[in-house]
């Protein structure tokens, strides 16, 4: 008997490994984007074990039991990014048991986002379903908000979703013309430029720990900085604010920095370009900071930066709505980029920004098998239309809760449910 359940049991193991294990998948006749820039007219791309092996226009190779997809017709591009978001730590903004994003205090390196990432979230399946396959959840608040991480919007819980832990957030203090006495402000946003002074100073001191020394947590998180495992975030939206942030960020190399900033940027292009420091444009769907300001300056701010060949992704700061960070990219595109070096913008761009460039950001040979296939143009509110996803060669389930009421209400109405 005992024997008999052993058997049974190595036996129901092995058809959940062989179940698990992917067939080789071949794209044929799709409209390829690369996601650097390029794109290959009614190509083949295929790949195996999680991992593109094949490229091109023609087929060259042949894979024994292949699933065959025929996208002619269709466009296959890169998995998409979404950086700067609190996607997963936030599920009902008007609760507060369900916003974990923000944490006391106001030096906090040492918060990870990571491990408070849900992947159980009802939001996080929309934003998959437009096509987002990876995020940079970012922690909110404070002086030193805490350390992000990459993600993928396919996981099982945190350990499996986790890509990396790319960066720590440190807002920059800035003026704020609305509000307060402005000596009195002036001493505090000295008083907090101060402490992030120390922190940094101390952070250096900290390298030389030894043994016997008692440990800060603190001031461990910061270590990554200067071994340049992870990437500062400075987080200045005004024009003075980033010429601050510029002038920290070169008093503390050698350190990798990115800006995350807003519409001001293009104003102090030519100070960013000779920094050689990324950037993040943020919330482009807004209007300008400045009253004189074009009403569509938000629209324009990153083909102002990209003309001066900065380095340039977009983000979408908040939970629910980032999911359209897409369509941000399609605005990009409306205002002086081509499509390409739109998609550029939240693909291989948003993959340098993060370190994972090596893995996902393209669609190349060797590089993981993320990316999507989509009947019209995915930049586009009106043609973007998913019919595959897959993120490391396994494909994605794109039901969610919105496409279920979708369902439910299309029946009730006697609507044909696409």
């Amino acid at each position: 008997m005992i024997n008999r359940t052993y058997t049974i049991t190595i036996f129901l193991l092995l058809t959940l490994v062989a179940s698990a294990q992917q067939i080789p998948v071949i794209i044929k006749g799709a409209t390829v984007h690369i996601g650097n820039g390029k794109t290959i007219n009614n190509a083949y791309v295929a790949f195996d074990s999680g991992k593109i092996v094949f490229v091109d226009s023609v087929m060259r190779n042949s894979y024994k039991n292949a699933r065959i997809i025929d996208a002619t017709g269709k466009h296959v591009y890169p998995g998409l990014f979404l950086l700067n978001t609190y996607l997963g730590l936030n599920e009902i903004d008007a609760v507060r048991s369900t916003r974990d994003y923000n944490e006391t205090g106001e030096i906090n390196p040492n918060v990870r986002s990571l491990i408070a990432y849900n992947t159980d979230s009802r939001l996080v399946p929309t934003a998959k379903f437009n096509g987002i396959t990876y995020m940079q959840v970012v922690p909110q608040g404070g002086l030193v908000s805490g350390t992000s991480c990459v993600v993928k919007t396919e996981a099982m819980n945190w350990e499996d979703a986790v890509v990396n832990e790319d960066g720590i957030h440190i807002n920059w203090p800035e003026m704020n013309h609305y509000s307060r006495d402005p000596k009195e402000q002036q001493k505090h946003l000295t008083e907090q430029q101060a402490k992030l002074v120390n922190l940094f100073a101390e952070a250096k001191q900290y390298q030389f720990k030894t043994v016997n020394d008692e440990t800060n947590l603190r001031l461990q998180a910061m270590q990554g900085l200067f071994t340049q495992n992870k990437v500062l975030y400075v987080h200045a939206n005004s024009a003075k604010g980033i010429l601050e942030a510029i002038q920290f960020i070169k008093q503390h190399q050698p350190i990798k920095a990115t800006l995350v900033t807003g519409s001001d940027a293009h104003l102090v292009a030519d100070e960013i370009k000779q920094s050689n420091i990324p950037v993040i444009v943020n919330l482009i769907h807004s209007l300008p900071n400045r009253n004189h300001h074009d009403v569509d300056q938000p629209f324009k701010t990153v083909t102002q930066l990209v003309n001066k060949g900065i380095l340039v992704s977009i983000g979408f700061s908040g939970s629910w709505e980032s999911r359209n960070v897409m369509y941000t990219a399609g605005t990009c595109a409306a205002y002086g980029i081509n499509p390409e070096q739109a998609l550029q913008l939240i693909t291989e761009n948003a993959s340098k920004i993060t370190g994972t460039q090596n893995q996902a950001g393209t669609i190349e040979v060797g590089k993981n098998a993320t990316l999507l296939i989509s009947d019209g143009d995915i930049l586009d509110m009106k043609e973007s239309t998913l019919t595959h996803a897959f993120i490391n060669g396994e494909e994605c389930n794109l039901e969610n809760t919105q496409t279920e009421l979708y369902k439910k209400y299309s029946k009730r109405y006697g609507i044909e449910a696409k």
